[in-house]
């Protein structure tokens, strides 16, 4: 297995994204591995190309990177809601139909429907006896912080980026035995 690490989030919208993604590199690099940012792609910067020629090139660029990658590291925290960013979550399900392995982390394990009352209010216990929001809309209760469908073919880790890159030296080291 290689050890390049695909460094899946939302931290790429934050105002010193560049000085994020450079410690986060930096931290794969201090546990033997090659951290791969989404803004690392270099994106033309060609005057008078629409937003959609943009997107497009940051979309198939990013492909490029996870296609390549070893391994994905996804931030899989609560971004503007109860969920984690759509794009990661995309992100985690093309590198699963690739096959490749996928690692997830969050700071806290709150379940699913704490996540819903807190962001959205109103979940109350249904007539049977699941939780519901308050447009009465189950709320996923399987044991997991998120979705199944991250929950299953992701390994979670309860911690900080740092928890999820250790995890993973961790299980390199397993499996080499």
């Amino acid at each position: 297995m290689g050890n390049s690490i695909y460094l899946a989030g939302f931290e790429v919208f934050y105002p010193n994204a560049l000085e994020i993604g450079a410690n986060l590199k930096a931290a794969c690099a201090e546990h033997g591995f090659v951290g791969v940012y989404p803004k690392d792609n270099v994106i033309s910067k060609e005057p008078g190309r629409s937003k959609q020629e943009i997107a497009s090139e940051i979309f198939h660029a990013n492909i490029k990177l996870i296609e390549e990658a070893d391994i994905i590291a996804a931030n899989l925290n609560c971004f503007r809601g109860a969920e984690p960013d759509s794009g990661t979550v995309f992100e985690v399900g093309y590198a699963c139909a690739l096959g490749k392995k996928l690692y997830g982390y969050v700071d806290a394990d709150v379940p699913m429907w704490e996540k819903v009352a807190l962001y959205w209010g109103g979940v109350h216990p249904g007539d049977n006896g699941r939780y519901v929001d308050k447009e009465g809309l189950h709320i996923e209760n399987l044991g997991m912080p998120i979705n199944l469908m991250l929950g299953v073919p992701v390994k979670l880790v309860i911690g900080s980026f740092e928890d999820c890159l250790m995890q993973i030296k961790r299980d390199r080291a397993e499996a080499a035995v």
